[in-house]
């Protein structure tokens, strides 16, 4: 953990006075790269009463220290210009800090009530963030959505967490989780009920309606953490209750099941049709999480390390796609994809960033997204041909989308609104090399997602 702090601290202060040293961010990576490969075997760490961890929980930290991270280093516009102030402008990184903070401690903790507070703490720097920093005024509309979906199925979570409390004495996951006497197969509607807040957090097609609006008003620091921490809260918590779905496995989870499934073929149909950059990642990451969930409650092994291996990619891989859409809108003063066409032209490096990142978020190998996206339809072709044939159909799909945005951005004649005089930040650039190394030869450590 020492090799991770030592990592983002030398990036943060690179990225903020020292960008002209770009190989070093290089040489950090690689670094930290190299010490993930002593997290194998890791057994369960009981640091005190309130805070422990285990192989999933270290794995999901070293994803929000990242993403936190390059968060902080790519919001150089937002820090350095509001209101003209360079004092006020770091009250953005304070909120990045808080979230950062918070989600280490969502993932940290070992008691139900502790998980609770975290889960839903997260959510207040974030509206904050969206409500004062959003670029429309729309945003008002997009953080009131969010909180009424979240906060609305957050109390049914809570009354099952406080249900669990009375039953057993005791709000200790592992305690709770080793008393299964009074569990029955009858018990199919608290399970629905209480993963109902994980369900929309993730989220599931059909109660996604907050998400695009959020991280289209949101700030690039914003969409970065919503799409590369917050959402993987839901996923973290539906892995959490698998043993009480297992005991029960009715046909309310299969229902869920194939929901999910559907609607991530419906969300990456949908990413064929957006105008908007940030709007189409957004499409995308509901097809991405809805692939890593249907492979999860198929009950195989395989499903719940396709899972982990696509929380962990996507939650890397879409923060540097949304910041390549604030650099497009910084460059064209748009994000429509018509508006920034030939970028390859006049930004030839910031077009390769977009190539690598798109054949990456489409599953190019030997990327984490392939792994995690072969072993997610392995697992559902296990259980049902249809599952996997709609897997299969979600992995297509999203080649055809990646194809066309690269393809609409990159290539064809210069687009009018491109201002060529634009200086392109080097924060942007290094961030997505960054990453790339984790991405592109992450699965030369694929055996840190057997957890």
């Amino acid at each position: 953990m020492s090799y991770i702090l030592m990592m983002s601290c030398a990036h943060i202060l690179w990225g903020f006075g020292f960008e002209n040293v770009g190989w070093l961010i290089l040489v950090c990576g690689f670094s930290l790269l190299v010490s993930l490969w002593s997290l194998p075997g890791m057994s369960y760490i009981l640091m005190s009463e309130w805070i422990g961890t285990d192989e999933m929980g270290l794995l999901m930290a070293i994803l929000c220290i990242l993403v936190v991270m390059v968060s902080a280093v790519s919001s150089c516009k937002d820090v350095k210009g509001e209101v003209g102030s360079e004092v006020g402008g770091f009250s953005i990184v304070e909120m990045v800090g808080t979230v950062g903070l918070s989600s280490l401690f969502f993932f940290q903790v070992c008691s139900w009530m502790d998980f609770y507070f975290f889960f839903e703490f997260s959510l207040i720097p974030t509206f904050y963030m969206i409500l004062k920093w959003g670029y429309r005024p729309e945003r008002l509309q997009a953080a009131t959505f969010m909180v009424i979906y979240t906060v609305s199925s957050s109390l049914p979570l809570f009354m099952g967490l406080v249900w669990f409390w009375t039953c057993v004495g005791s709000d200790n996951m592992l305690l709770v989780k080793m008393v299964s006497s009074f569990y029955s197969a009858d018990m199919k509607w608290p399970w629905l009920v209480m993963c109902l807040g994980f369900l929309i957090k993730l989220p599931v097609y059909g109660v996604h309606g907050w998400l695009p609006k959020a991280h289209v008003e949101a700030p690039l620091s914003g969409s970065m953490l919503l799409a590369g921490i917050l959402l993987k809260f839901g996923g973290y918590g539906v892995i959490r209750f698998m043993w009480f779905a297992d005991i029960i496995m009715s046909q309310v989870v299969y229902f869920i099941l194939v929901i999910s499934v559907w609607g991530g073929v419906l969300s990456s149909v949908a990413c064929l049709c957006q105008s908007d950059l940030k709007s189409l990642i957004a499409y995308s990451s509901i097809g991405h999480m809805a692939m890593g969930l249907g492979a999860l409650l198929t009950f195989y092994s395989v499903g719940k390390i396709s899972c982990v291996c696509m929380l962990f990619a996507h939650g890397l891989c879409s923060p540097i796609l949304f910041s390549l859409a604030a650099s497009s809108y910084d460059v064209c003063g748009s994000r429509n994809v018509l508006l920034t066409k030939g970028i390859l032209r006049v930004f030839p490096l910031f077009s390769g960033l977009w190539f690598m990142f798109c054949i990456i978020n489409m599953g190019v190998p030997p990327s984490l997204n392939f792994f995690s996206e072969v072993f997610c339809v392995g697992g559902m072709m296990w259980m049902s041909f249809l599952l996997g044939l709609m897997g299969g159909c979600m992995c297509f799909i999203a080649g055809c989308y990646c194809l066309v945005v690269y393809s609409l951005v990159s290539h064809g004649n210069p687009s009018v609104m491109i201002n060529s005089g634009v200086f392109l930040s080097a924060r942007y650039i290094f961030c997505g090399i960054f990453l790339a190394f984790f991405l592109l030869f992450g699965g030369l450590c694929l055996d840190l997602f057997f957890v």
